[in-house]
C-alpha cells in the first residue's frame, strides 16, 4: 500500500506541476488530485520543494532514457542524432505531462539562484552537458562543423524542441533545420 500511495502522490503532483507550475499548486491542490489527505502527503515529502524535487528528477530521468536510449542502438552518427531529434519530438508530443513540468520550470530552476535549486539545476546542467557530448561526438567523426560551439547547439536542441506548440509538423520542421544547420552538408550528402 506505502509504494502506491507514493506512487499516487506523485503522478498527481506531475498532473499539477504541468499545468500551473511549481507556485501555482499547493499541497492541498496535490492531495485532492491525489484523493488522499494532505497529512498523507507530509508523510511521504516532508514540503512541496522535496515532492517537486522527485517529480523534476523523474521527469529529466524520463526525457534522457526516452532520448539516450535510442542512441545507444546505433554506430552511425548520422542515424544516431536524427533518432535523438526525433526521439525529442516524440517525447513533447506523448509525453506531455512530463515535457510541461520541465519547460514551465527550467527557467526558474536555471537562473535563480536560491540554494533549493541548486540540486536541481545541477541535474539539469548535467542533462545539457550530455546533448553536448553528443555533438563533440559528431565533430569527432567530421559531421559537425569543428568549429561549431557545442554548447550553443545543445542549448539551441535543448530550448528549441520543448518549447513550441505540441504540432508534429512543426516539431518536425524544427527537427529538420536542427539537421541541417548541425551537420556538415559534404556529409549529409548521399545518405
Amino acid at each position: 500500500m506505502g509504494s502506491e500511495t507514493r506512487r499516487k502522490i506523485v503522478e498527481a503532483a506531475k498532473r499539477a506541476f504541468s499545468k500551473y507550475g511549481y507556485d501555482g499548486v499547493s499541497m492541498e491542490d496535490i492531495a485532492r488530485e491525489a484523493g488522499v489527505k494532505k497529512a498523507l502527503i507530509y508523510y511521504y515529502f516532508p514540503s512541496k520543494d522535496k515532492l517537486f524535487e522527485e517529480v523534476w528528477r523523474e521527469a529529466l530521468e524520463e526525457l534522457e532514457n526516452h532520448l539516450f536510449t535510442v542512441t545507444k542502438e546505433t554506430n552511425s552518427y548520422f542515424a544516431k542524432i536524427k533518432k535523438f531529434l526525433k526521439s525529442y519530438v516524440d517525447f513533447v508530443l506523448n509525453k506531455s505531462v512530463l515535457n510541461e513540468i520541465i519547460e514551465k520550470e527550467k527557467t526558474t530552476i536555471r537562473f535563480e539562484e536560491k540554494e533549493k535549486w541548486s540540486v536541481l539545476r545541477e541535474r539539469y546542467e548535467n542533462f545539457i552537458k550530455r546533448v553536448e557530448k553528443l555533438i563533440e561526438e559528431g565533430k569527432e567523426q567530421n559531421y559537425v562543423p569543428k568549429d561549431l560551439n557545442s554548447r550553443a547547439a545543445a542549448e539551441l536542441i535543448v530550448n528549441s524542441m520543448g518549447d513550441v506548440p505540441k504540432d508534429q509538423k512543426l516539431l518536425q520542421s524544427i527537427q529538420e533545420m536542427i539537421l541541417k544547420g548541425l551537420l556538415n552538408t559534404k556529409t549529409e550528402e548521399g545518405r
